[in-house]
């Protein structure tokens, strides 16, 4: 599942739009986590409520909602950390 954070252009308001093989149906308080090679991000959110719904000719499902109480983490210790495993490994072997 894809997740896109932007603003409406007319309204300001906060929108989360998201992509995949099949529809969601957020609500409430929402966390999603996404994990890269370099970092850890974390969006924390409130679904105020879903704007719309299509898909397209190749079968992808999009859903539009309106959200506010974004929080976005970003956690940058993950290359950091295995940094420090490699580091300790070769200290204990000497």
């Amino acid at each position: 599942m894809e997740y896109v954070f932007g603003t409406h252009s007319v309204t300001d308001e906060e929108l989360l739009k998201t992509k995949g093989d099949h529809h969601t149906n957020l609500s409430n308080s929402c966390e999603v986590v996404r994990e890269y090679p370099d970092c850890v991000i974390t969006d924390s959110f409130r679904v105020l409520r879903r704007m719309k719904s299509s898909e397209d000719a190749e079968g992808n499902c999009y859903d539009w909602y309106i959200i506010d109480r974004h929080n976005r983490i970003i956690d940058r210790t993950k290359p950091i950390k295995e940094n420090l495993d490699v580091l300790m490994a070769s200290m204990l072997e000497e």
